[in-house]
């Protein structure tokens, strides 16, 4: 009865080692497989000026908020490809020599990036980077009761880099820096039925969002 008992211990420990290998075996092969991250977050923004043509214009930024709906193809444990609609406000003060007062232009931007991940430490470090695509960029002021467009402050092609951290599985935090490509057109100190003063304007950003990841 005993070397009965002991073979039947015997049977039972092997078959749950093969069973745990397994399983394990299973975990890491759907581990290795394409899978779908999606995730909704807040931004801090920062819109700083790289450049004014004009001399006379001073742009003073200040820091808008906005949030973004994120999706990205996960490709084993270390590369993604990620997307995301992202939707910012924020703001800028307009001044110069020969205008009578400050103007406080009032800013709106859509992004839709698409950039590649590396993903290292347990996928808990991320590295981003890849073009952004600007579908809205508009910004206006008011005076005298009315309100005049500022013109865009983000050309449509931009590119982005940046580093995020991943806690818990489920919520990222991200850093990151947007260039702009090529200079925007925009005017300032508009009247009724006059045009104001045109310049050119390059600009760069820099964002810091939490994402809950799901």
């Amino acid at each position: 009865m005993k070397s009965i008992k002991y073979i039947v211990a015997l049977i039972a420990l092997v078959g749950c080692t093969i069973l745990s290998a397994s399983a394990q075996n299973l975990a890491d092969k759907t581990e290795k497989k394409i899978r779908m991250e999606m995730g909704i977050g807040l931004d801090a923004v920062y819109t700083g000026i790289h450049n004014v043509s004009s001399s006379d214009i001073k742009l003073s930024p200040r820091i808008g908020f906005g949030g973004h709906f994120d999706m990205g193809v996960v490709f084993g444990r270390n590369f993604a490809i990620e997307t995301e609609v992202a939707y910012q406000r924020g703001s800028l003060i307009a001044a110069s020599s020969s205008l009578d007062n400050e103007y406080k232009v009032k800013t709106t931007t859509i992004d839709i990036p698409v950039l590649l991940s590396l993903r290292v430490a347990g996928q808990r470090l991320r590295f981003i980077a890849g073009p952004v695509f600007t579908v809205m960029s508009k910004a206006q002021y008011s005076a005298d009761d009315q309100k005049y467009e500022f013109g865009p402050v983000s050309p449509t092609w931009n590119v982005a880099g940046g580093i995020a951290v991943c806690m818990g599985g489920h919520f990222q935090l991200e850093a990151r820096y947007v260039h702009a490509l090529k200079a925007t057109l925009n005017q300032i100190g508009c009247k009724e039925g006059e045009p104001g003063e045109e310049f050119n304007t390059n600009v760069y950003r820099l964002t810091v969002g939490f994402s809950v990841l799901f």
